[in-house]
């Protein structure tokens, strides 16, 4: 017979407590690989809701500066505030027309730009949330909503004015030197 009082093993309380050990590392991996995996979502919803934002912006600026406050035609969808119903044309100084709306987009609604040949450009299809465009004199003033379909990211807001050209050029500045006395 062999002598069994110099074999070496685990008793059951260390394997017990190697098992918890285990467990508890196994658990804050996972808890972190979840928390980055929700960070990493969040972060490409703002990256996307930043990037439609601003491409909304710069297509309505880009409209509203290649013709003047004459040409717009802004009808408010309620009191002085736009929303995507009422009429919103720009008519751009090669007499070409564009218009603005906001349209239901698969699950959501989507930012809408027409022009007179019947192309459309719809931005932030899904993620737009509200649209909401006041004019406040000579500026038009607006405010995004984009959310998250998702629902796991916060709102994003978007804020901006679109000032038009003004109507006179630049002699209102400056003056000739015949008319300087």
């Amino acid at each position: 017979m062999k002598n069994c009082q110099n074999k070496r093993a685990f008793t059951f309380t260390e394997l017990l407590i190697s098992i918890g050990i285990v467990a508890v590392i196994g658990g804050g991996v996972i808890i972190a690989m979840t928390r980055g995996a929700s960070n990493v979502h969040r972060g490409s919803f703002n990256a996307t809701a930043s990037n439609q934002a601003s491409w909304i912006i710069t297509i309505m600026r880009r409209d509203i500066a290649r013709s003047n406050a004459a040409k717009i035609v802004f009808k408010p969808d309620s009191g002085s505030k736009w929303m995507g119903s009422g009429d919103f044309k720009v008519e751009l100084n090669n007499g070409s027309k564009v218009s603005y709306s906001v349209v239901k987009r698969g699950n959501g609604k989507a930012f809408c730009r027409a022009d007179a040949s019947g192309k459309k450009i719809f931005l932030a299809s899904e993620y737009l949330s509200e649209l909401v465009v006041e004019q406040l004199g000579n500026c038009f003033k607006i405010d995004m909503l984009l959310k998250d379909p998702s629902k796991k990211a916060n709102d994003f807001t978007w804020a901006a004015r679109i000032f038009p050209p003004l109507p006179t050029g630049a002699d209102r500045f400056w003056k000739p030197l015949s008319e300087i006395k």
